[in-house]
């Protein structure tokens, strides 16, 4: 997103500019501060804590040296193309940093055994040390992103955070069959009735079959658990490349507006992460019917089903279905082969899973429209196939 969307903005030549490491070896942003250099006094941040020095750097004022390539605040791969600038590589890796201290916490939330076809965190360190890792995570995650200097950024990245805590609670009142709040309606509320005819309809409330706001709790959570990271994120990498709206920012790089070609950009490039990660989520629902645990890379095979989880295909199925499939749904697939006699109903006796896939095929969709927003790249293209790829991947 960062290749497709610099050197659109206006404010591009100031924040290259603020970007360049010198001649000399110092840096011109934020007065000499790069984003490895920290805003507080490094005795403050590493008082009585020496583990940290090999992070932070030693106690006392830093000593000028040169630039490794990761520390440069510019760099481009072949030196003409437009380049990324380090923010943008940092705004990645807390990305990532977030993204897997969220998979530390699941994996023990889940009680999962496996995570990419290796032994998850708590079944190799237990529970403690897996929580422990993931806070740590975004205890660091927190502080680069600080020192991104970017306060639309942070308020972005930061409410991910809470976004991530939000859909696990969203997941652990449905699995315990607690009351939530209504869900409010999403841009596809409509779709639950467009792939229903109306007799399907009617046989679904006759039987006590799913309801709208079942669905919508279900698009909501997915939201919240994986697309609120990706689209976020994407929307921080325009942000950082000069189409800050922070009031905190440099005036000569400030714009304030909500709306116009600045706006229209921002705005792609979250539409564009949100609706990938909707497309990813439901996908992942319908390969926990498809895949095993050896092509998948961690428990398989219903594994939603075993957590009490009604996804996508669950929903749809159920629809089609009626009270057979209702009544497994009810009782959390708790009962004697209750989770087997679902995925032979889901994947023999529904369209399930094709609803699923097509959902899915319709995120992405939204999600290459947005891409149109912004002049033809090499990189667009390659957003592009990565949208189109996440419908076809088997694992």
């Amino acid at each position: 997103m960062a290749k497709a969307t610099n050197g659109l903005s206006p404010n591009w030549d100031a924040v290259l500019a603020r970007s360049q490491v010198t001649a000399e070896g110092t840096k011109a942003i934020e007065g000499d501060m790069g984003i490895d250099e920290p805003l507080s006094p490094r005795e403050v941040l590493n008082d009585f804590n020496p583990h940290m020095e090999s992070i932070e750097g030693l106690l006392g004022p830093a000593t000028p040296s040169g630039h490794t390539q990761q520390q440069r605040l510019v760099s481009s791969d072949d030196g003409q193309s437009v380049p990324i600038l380090a923010t943008q590589r940092r705004l990645a890796e807390i990305t990532e940093m977030i993204h897997v201290a969220s998979l530390l916490h699941d994996d023990v939330i889940d009680a999962s055994s496996l995570r990419r076809g290796e032994p998850s965190a708590p079944a190799a360190f237990g529970n403690k040390l897996s929580i422990l890792g993931g806070d740590f995570l975004l205890g660091r995650a927190s502080v680069a992103l600080a020192r991104l200097r970017d306060n639309e950024v942070v308020e972005l990245l930061a409410t991910v955070i809470a976004n991530l805590v939000e859909g696990e609670v969203m997941q652990l009142r449905a699995q315990s069959g607690a009351e939530s709040t209504a869900p409010s309606k999403s841009a596809f509320s409509t779709f639950w009735q467009q792939q229903a005819t109306p007799a399907q309809q009617d046989a679904s409330a006759a039987a006590g079959g799913p309801t709208e706001a079942m669905f919508e709790h279900y698009m909501q959570k997915t939201y919240l658990k994986t697309a609120a990271l990706i689209g976020k994120s994407a929307r921080a990498s325009v942000i950082l490349g000069g189409f800050s709206s922070s009031p905190l920012s440099s005036s000569s790089l400030s714009s304030r507006s909500g709306s116009g070609p600045e706006a229209s950009v921002k705005d792609a490039a979250y539409s564009y992460g949100r609706n990938v990660g909707m497309a990813f989520q439901l996908i992942d629902d319908v390969l926990d019917f498809k895949s095993t645990s050896a092509a998948f890379g961690k428990p398989s095979g219903g594994a939603d089903l075993r957590l009490g989880l009604a996804t996508a295909p669950v929903l749809f199925a159920w629809q089609e279905i009626g009270h057979k499939l209702g009544e497994l749904v009810h009782r959390k697939f708790e009962g004697p082969g209750d989770v087997e006699k679902a995925l032979g109903l889901v994947q023999n006796q529904s369209t399930g899973l094709q609803r699923t896939e097509e959902l899915a095929k319709q995120h992405v969709q939204l999600a290459i429209d947005a891409l149109h927003t912004l002049p033809w790249t090499e990189a667009r293209d390659g957003l592009q196939g990565l949208a189109e790829q996440v419908i076809n991947r088997i694992k």
